[in-house]
């Protein structure tokens, strides 16, 4: 009778054990972590510039914190090994006509990749990428097919997040064990146009490393 409730005790510590584990990868234990009120930029530098745009109907928001990073985190799902899921979580996610960019990067096998979601025109223009990077999300590395459009970018405006659907074969196919390593995420707004660079951006210093589970 000791020895069938030492194995129920037994057991009943490794049940506890596990549900009080917070794994990597959720928003509970996040990689990257930033503070608020941290953006910076033209229009956060010049509130007159921000005073005149506001005026003539160009910035058609009072704040920034649609681009204020609280967290970001990768994970994966075993019943879709082939991808790489990674979630930025933003301070107070809403629609702008402006471009906005959200993008998360890392390092790999010692290469620089990154994955981003382009949106504007009041949302109806999406464009994800992922890939190789050398800058941010540039042109020139587009162009040479190091970064390619991937398949998927959930944008949750109710719970402030946005998941990108990376595959792994854009990324330098890392398997489990790998690592992934200098994580950060960063956002931008700016015009339609380049012209003008950024007018407002946020961006996290370095993260935790992420090991890759499946």
């Amino acid at each position: 009778m000791k020895r069938i409730i030492n194995i129920l005790i037994s057991l009943m510590l490794v049940i506890t054990a596990f549900s009080l584990t917070v794994y990597a990868g959720d928003e509970n234990n996040p990689e990257i972590q930033d503070q608020e009120n941290d953006i910076t930029g033209k229009l956060i530098q010049n509130p007159i510039l921000f005073k005149i745009l506001k005026t003539i109907n160009m910035v058609p928001f009072q704040s920034f914190e649609f681009l204020d990073i609280t967290s970001a985190w990768f994970y994966e799902n075993k019943n879709e090994p082939d991808y790489l899921f990674a979630t930025i979580k933003i301070k107070d996610l809403q629609y702008t006509p402006l471009r906005i960019i959200y993008a998360i990067r890392w390092t790999f096998n010692e290469k620089n990749y990154g994955a981003g979601c382009h949106i504007h025109s009041n949302d109806e223009f999406r464009w994800y990428a992922a890939g190789q990077i050398f800058g941010l999300l540039d042109n020139w590395a587009y162009k040479k097919g190091l970064i390619k459009d991937i398949s998927d970018c959930i944008i949750d405006y109710e719970k402030n997040l946005i998941t990108l659907k990376i595959p792994k074969n854009i990324i330098g196919d890392p398997n489990p064990g790998d690592i992934l390593k200098y994580t950060n995420a960063w956002t931008g707004l700016r015009f339609i146009s380049e012209i003008g660079g950024d007018l407002a951006e946020d961006q996290t210093s370095y993260g935790n490393n992420y090991t890759i589970q499946y």
